[in-house]
């Protein structure tokens, strides 16, 4: 009996065990201490805690809380090393409980978080990127998870209450996530409005929103950010010659750039699975069809071009460019291309959530900050040496939605994985997913 009940566990939590395990070769492999790691390091060896994070605060940066923890916790890469990993290991948890739970929950937040480009988080350093990028990326579904329980009228734990206002701090320091935090708080203020419920919970959410209305005011009155661009700008003197549009349209490029035509595989599969999806619900070839459009768009930036080097003028490759001109259509077609992209996606959305109207607009919002997040890279000359990083916000928007929609015909969803088609799709995600572990653990 015994081993029949620990073969159960074992079972039902399989897939948080497996990302641990490849969460713990990550995190014995990684080499820390390159990078930004060794400013950071010695940022306080000849000068006090508080008189460096004033004076970043005032010429270079508004995450005083995040750089307050990177540059004690890198005093100890031993510490730094437990607790990203913990936060690795447990972040499949944290998705899972938003959904639900349940076997497919479980095995889809697993393969979620093994496709998640890790290996972003290692360019500026493992130890920078880390505490910067992904901690505050771990935390805001921390956050989402508060909220659910608060919407559900769940009892909080003290404990959790408190950890939550913590995670929220430094959450907060990040400036996307600190957007993102503000549009989650005020979007379940509409749902309690439209629910006609009193908010429950007082003492968690009020913290939560002092410290997000607090990470605001620090970010918008910070001078540092606009003496950080001054420099950048002085490094790269033709971005000072960039008006509204250019701007506008390097940010929009950005976004084009690395989700479209270099083929993002993690845009890919929620592409795809958004397709099958919308089959499955609407059994319509003409609302699929429409759905399938950015799959379309791949094809031609990968097969197309590869096997037609002539149609490379239709499949524009585009790169961190500083100058272009407007009447050339290479200029004008990856913005086309991004245009009907999320114009099918919000179609395909529509399809999959549309019955619901509040929850298709939040799930538009949402989707708006991460692309939002992505654009405005553009007014900022640091877009030329941010990397791919800073899209992590995106990443986690589009994989949560597809989740969210998996979970919404987790029933036809769990009959189609026992046929053929749905074998076949779950070992293409598998083998995505091992591509993506081997890629990593050989860059770390």
């Amino acid at each position: 009996m015994k081993k029949t009940k620990t073969g159960a566990y074992v079972k039902a939590y399989a897939p948080f065990i497996l990302v641990a395990v490849i969460g713990l070769v990550y995190h014995l492999l990684m080499k820390p201490m390159g990078g930004d790691d060794v400013f950071f390091y010695e940022a306080t060896k000849r000068t006090t805690l508080g008189a460096y994070l004033s004076h970043r605060y005032v010429h270079w940066t508004s995450r005083v809380v995040s750089e307050f923890v990177l540059v004690n916790v890198i005093q100890c890469p031993i510490l730094w090393r437990i607790i990203d990993f913990l936060m690795f290991a447990t972040l499949p948890v944290l998705i899972s409980r938003i959904l639900g739970g349940g076997r497919l929950a479980n095995w889809a937040a697993a393969a979620a978080v093994l496709l998640f480009p890790f290996h972003d988080m290692g360019t500026a350093g493992w130890v920078t990127t880390t505490v910067t990028h992904f901690w505050p990326f771990w935390g805001i579904f921390y956050i989402v998870m508060l909220l659910k329980k608060m919407a559900a009228e769940e009892r909080i734990h003290t404990a959790e209450a408190v950890f939550g206002v913590l995670v929220a701090v430094v959450t907060g320091s990040h400036e996307q996530y600190a957007v993102i935090m503000a549009v989650l708080l005020v979007l379940y203020g509409v749902y309690l409005w439209l629910q006609k419920r009193k908010p429950g919970n007082l003492p968690v959410l009020v913290p939560l929103m002092l410290v997000n209305v607090i990470s605001l005011a620090v970010i918008a009155l910070c001078p540092g950010n606009a003496e950080r661009n001054k420099v950048s700008i002085a490094d790269l003197p033709i971005y000072g010659e960039f008006g509204f549009g250019e701007k506008l349209y390097l940010g929009l490029l950005s976004i084009e750039r690395v989700f479209i035509a270099n083929a993002d595989i993690v845009f890919f599969i929620v592409i795809s699975v958004w397709t099958v999806l919308v089959c499955g619900k609407t059994k319509d070839f003409k609302k699929t069809l429409i759905s399938t459009l950015p799959l379309f768009i791949l094809f031609g930036q990968t097969v197309l071009r590869t096997a037609y080097p002539g149609l490379s003028g239709l499949f524009v490759m585009p790169g961190q460019i500083l100058e272009w001109s407007w009447s050339d259509l290479s200029t004008w077609i990856p913005i086309v291309y991004l245009a009907v992209t999320v114009a099918s996606m919000i179609y395909a959305l529509y399809q999959l959530f549309g019955e619901n109207l509040y929850e298709y607009i939040c799930l538009l919002i949402l989707l708006g900050c991460g692309f939002g997040a992505g654009m405005i890279l553009g007014f900022m000359a640091t877009i030329y040496v941010s990397g791919e990083r800073v899209y992590a916000p995106l990443y986690g928007i589009l994989m949560m939605v597809t989740l969210l929609a998996v979970n919404r015909q987790k029933e036809t969803v769990s009959e189609e994985l026992k046929t053929a088609g749905g074998k076949l799709a779950v070992s293409g995600v598998s083998l995505c997913c091992l591509v993506n572990v081997l890629f990593i653990t050989l860059s770390v």
